[in-house]
Parts: C-alpha cells; structure tokens; sequence
C-alpha cells in the first residue's frame, strides 16, 4: 500500500489512526525496544525527519511495508495528494534527508529505459545523496506525472480519433499531450520547457523522440485552431478529465471546448519553435526533418501572422486608432489578471520593430506591452528556425506543401531582425546605478519597466536562450541589478530562501526557477554552490522543486503548488549543465578541469 496524505479519505485516516495506535501499544508497551519503531512509524506517515542511527531496519521492513512506497498499487493515486507526503523506499531511505517521491511504476504516464539506466548511472557519481535524490526524483517528473495522453502514429491511424467533426482537421501522426502538472491543461510554453530536459536523448531513444515529435504534432493543431492562446484542455477523445478553465472575454473569440484561457503571450509562440528547433538539433540525421508536416507549416504562418498584426502600434502616424487584433477582458479583481483599456492593454509607439505580448511567461498581464524577454526569446528562435527551413527546402515538394516556403523564411528573417534592433535601439535603459541595462518591458515612447520575473524568459534567462553570450556586458550588468532587492522589486530577500519572484503569487515568494537560472547562468563557483545548496533545503522534506516557496518560513515548509513539473524539469537541466561545465562540484572523482561526456556516458549504460 502506498502512503497517502492522512487528509486524503476520513477511511483512511481512521485505517491509519487505529493502526498506529495498536503498533504503538504493542512494540512500546510490549517491546523494551519499541521506542525507535514507533517513532519510524510515524515518521512514515509524516515524513519528519528521524534519529535512525540506532533502528533495525531489517526488524522494521516487514512492519512498515504497508506504509512505504510500493513499486505497484492497485489504485493510483493522485499525484497532487501524493506529492504533498513524504514517501520512503527501503533501508537505503535511512541514509537521506530527501523521501522517494516519483509515483508506483504502474502509475507512471511515460516509461523509458534510457531515463532509467541514466539515473541509476549518474546516482553513485553524487558526492551528496541528497543532491542525487533530488535529481532522482526531479528528472523524469514529466514523463512519470504529466504525459497524459501519447499514441505513436501507427496508433493514430488505427484509432480513428478523428472523426468527430470539430476533431477533422487534425492528422494522423503521432500526438502527445503534457499537461503542466496539478492543472489538466496543456500550456504552449510549459510544455515545451518541460520537454528540453529529454531532447538531449532522442537520438538514443525512438521512444522519446516520437514522444516528442508527438509533442510537436499535437502543438502545432493547437495553435492552428486558437493562435491566440496559451493553455489548452486535452481532446475529448483522450478521455482525459478537464480542468476547470475560464471563460473570458476574448476577441478573436476562442473554441472554449478546446481552450483552457487564452492569454496572448509572445513566449508561449516562440516555446513551439523552440520545441521544435531542439528536436532538429538531437535527432538523428535522417530523422531531423520529420516534424515538418503541413500542419506544422501552417501552424508556422499562423505565429507569423500573430507577430504581424501585433507589431501594429496602437495610434498611426496621424494619431488614429488603428485596429485591434486582440482584447482580453476577465472579470476580476486581480489586476494582473485583465488588460486596461477595454482589453486592449496600455498603448505602443510605431515603428518599433518590436511585438506586443499581453501577457507575461507568468500569465500576468503585461504593463508596457514591448515585453523583452517575450521578444528576445522570439528573435533568437526565428534566426535558428531560418537554417532549419532552408533545409527542408532542399528536399521539399514546393508543389505539395500549400504554402510558400521562400516567404515564411524571408518573414522570419525579417522579424528576427526588427525585434533584435528594436531591442537594442528601445529596449536598453541607461540606469544611474548599474549602467546600461535591459529593461523588462518598454513602451516604444520611453516608458520602461524595471524588474525581473522567475518565470521563463526572463531577463536573466537572456543567455541560457542563446540571445546573447553571459559576458555580455549589458547583460552582466543587468543580471546585478535583478539579484538584488536594490535594483529588482520582485528580488525578495527572505529569511531563509532568496531569489526573484514576481507579481503572480506575492512578495513574500521567491521561486525556485529564478535559483535554478542563477545557476545555469553562473561560473562563480561559490554562487553556485549556495544556490544548489538553498534548493536543497527548503523543499519542504519533500524532494521536489515548488512553483514558489514563501522565503521566511524555514525549511520551505510554506510553499505553492507541490507538483510543478516545469520546475522539476528545469533543476534536472541544471545538473547536466553543471555536469558538462563543472563536474567536480557534483560529482566524486572529478577534479576542477575534468570533463563529463554525457555520449561518452551513455554507451557505457546497459538499457
């Protein structure tokens, strides 16, 4: 039996009282030494931390395996409930603060030998085991939670999904549906950054890469049907339970049965190339190539489409109003959570080159609609997209495609360039304290906004999207003023956790994401240590990264969202960045100028 939250059913709790209460009477009434059994008991039910030193954990495996983690249960659990509880996996637990918290293996929604052989590979390599139980547990947190729904082609075909007539449009190639984690949505961006921590793999796994290419498919029909919107509810055919979406006030107006919310947000856009651009770049040779369908071209020009009509400036050269491609109105008392001016959102200078977002990565609303992290995320992916279509036409049937691939490559080309000198000319701020810096969002009338947000991209997340190399000096720069809380309202220096947070959850929460960007974005050493070393501590005793953490609170005990999958994906990256960057300051055996090959790596791995 798998530990459950004791809040879960009034069944089990009373099950779990009573059984406590008789193990309680009869190894400490009736056994000199029932003291340590009872007390690991308990903790297995808690999760509290325990002095094991003295415990016979042979003595207690037969009386606690119905209380510790079971590889198969009949009934899966949601991993919501799940998540939030401390789980514990045999004697070898005893050694480490961090519990076992990836779900029994037949409630696991994707399963890959690879994930598995290079976790049981990397493991022994830890110098500290709670390090490596974090990465245990953090690594395949999307594959074992999120993939809710995944048919190869072959099984596509065979399925006949399609037939429904809201459901005609879509192929028959393979589909995959990742939702974010406690929501049963499918947001653009989340996704596909939930997805980058595998795409390394895919050469070496087929299973993955159709999964991925899967991924591809199903967010190219998406953005096709609702190019606006940024979080989606699964078909009706994957039988998927809904989550409970919002029904806004949008123009153009959504297909409500498939949209989730539709918040126009330029990341969740530039998400889908980078999905697919990361694909190219770790498949196989012959294989790189096979994500482009006629889907995903049309879904390509519907993105362009998007960033042309919201590079249009809210007045025209004679002070008309010009049109409005977009409005969003919520009715709320959230600010963030709807746009000023009947929906259209607070007004942008012409001539630019730059893209509106009504949206932040964080789904709040943006103040100054030039959001720059939002457009340089979009200029770095269409620079890498050009050489990806410029391969395709080599071998394309320009007859039998429907759209004009010379043009879509001449459009990314040219928005690639406006945004990048829009960025330059607009969006670099001189500040009296730490010189040029970039600002977050801007207006194109000299209005800026000065801030960072943890959410991806952001303004520190500028080199880990290929934008600009971490040198950059605008970029060091800027990277001082957002780390602290002189230059950053959002950096909050709490008690016992620091880093930035944003508007979404308060200013008492950092996010863990923004510590896991300092790290992949760092060559101090020291700095690196100390954030690896504040994610390891404030997990709450659970073993996962949270959304938000409330940073004066010990322990990370107060904390938001306990299956975040995006997070999870994020930290498994930072340890493959570390380990191909700096191996010795994770793992034994290595010493400073060593390196780790993880191909090397992986043909050492029986799977």
């Amino acid at each position: 039996m798998v530990v459950r939250n004791l809040k879960s059913t009034n069944k089990l709790t009373l099950f779990i009282v009573a059984t406590t209460l008789f193990l309680f009477f009869k190894y400490l009434v009736l056994d000199n030494n029932s003291g340590k059994d009872n007390e690991y008991l308990i903790a297995s039910q808690t999760g509290q931390k325990v002095d094991s030193s003295d415990v016979d954990t042979s003595k207690l495996q037969s009386k606690l395996d119905a209380l510790k983690y079971s590889d198969t249960v009949r009934s899966c659990p949601d991993y919501v409930d799940y998540a939030g509880v401390a789980h514990y996996r045999k004697q070898d637990d005893l050694d480490t603060e961090l519990p076992f918290q990836r779900p029994p293996k037949n409630c696991r929604t994707f399963k890959s030998k690879l994930i598995e052989a290079i976790i049981e590979g990397l493991k022994p390599k830890f110098k500290d085991p709670n390090l490596a139980r974090l990465f245990e547990n953090t690594f395949p947190n999307t594959l074992d939670t999120t993939i809710l729904y995944h048919v190869t082609s072959n099984e596509n075909k065979q399925l006949q999904n399609h037939r429904h007539p809201e459901y005609l449009y879509r192929n028959n190639f393979p589909e995959t549906f990742v939702v974010t984690g406690d929501i049963h949505a499918e947001w653009l961006r989340d996704s596909a950054w939930q997805l980058s921590v595998y795409q390394p793999l895919i050469k070496y796994d087929q299973g993955l890469r159709e999964l991925i290419k899967g991924a591809i498919n199903t967010q190219s029909q998406l953005i096709l049907s609702n190019a606006y919107c940024n979080a989606f509810h699964p078909p009706l055919y994957t039988k998927i339970k809904k989550g409970e979406g919002h029904f806004d006030n949008v123009f153009p107006r959504p297909n409500w049965r498939q949209v989730f919310e539709c918040k126009y947000e330029i990341d969740s856009l530039a998400s889908f190339l980078t999905l697919s651009r990361q694909y190219f770049e770790n498949s196989p040779q012959e294989s790189r190539l096979d994500f482009i369908t006629d889907d995903w071209l049309v879904a390509l020009t519907q993105v362009l489409t998007v960033l042309g009509r919201e590079s249009v400036s809210t007045f025209d050269e004679s002070g008309h109003v010009n049109k409005f491609y977009y409005v969003f109105k919520r009715n709320t008392d959230v600010a963030s959570e709807t746009l000023p001016l009947a929906g259209t959102g607070n007004p942008v200078n012409l001539n630019t080159g730059l893209i509106r977002s009504a949206f932040r990565p964080s789904d709040d609303s943006t103040i100054f609609q030039f959001f720059i992290p939002g457009n340089a995320h979009m200029a770095t992916e269409l620079e890498r997209i050009v050489p990806i279509l410029q391969d395709f036409e080599k071998v394309a049937d320009q007859k039998e495609l429907g759209v004009l691939l010379p043009r879509i490559i001449e459009s990314c080309q040219e928005f690639a360039q406006a945004i990048r000198k829009g960025i330059e000319k607009y969006g670099i701020i001189d500040h009296p304290k730490f010189g040029k810096v970039y600002a977050y969002e801007v207006d194109g009338y000299g209005s800026h906004l000065l801030m960072d947000d943890a959410n991806i991209p952001s303004l520190l997340s500028l080199p880990d999207l290929g934008f600009l190399p971490v040198d950059d000096p605008v970029y060091q720069n800027t990277r001082k003023m957002i780390l602290t809380s002189k230059g950053n309202p959002y950096f909050i220096n709490g008690k016992y956790f620091q880093g930035i947070g944003g508007p979404h959850i308060g200013i008492h929460n950092p996010w863990p994401l923004s510590l896991i960007m300092k790290i992949r974005t760092s060559n101090d050493e020291i700095e690196i240590m100390n954030a690896l070393k504040m994610l390891l501590e404030t997990t709450g005793d659970l073993g996962l990264i949270h959304e938000s953490i409330n940073g004066f609170v010990a322990n990370g005990e107060v904390y938001t969202r306990p299956w975040f999958a995006w997070a999870n994906s994020e930290f498994g990256k930072s340890i493959f960045n570390l380990a191909k960057r700096k191996p010795w300051l994770i793992f034994e055996e290595y010493a400073p100028g060593d390196s780790f090959d993880l191909e090397e790596f992986i043909k050492t791995l029986d799977f």
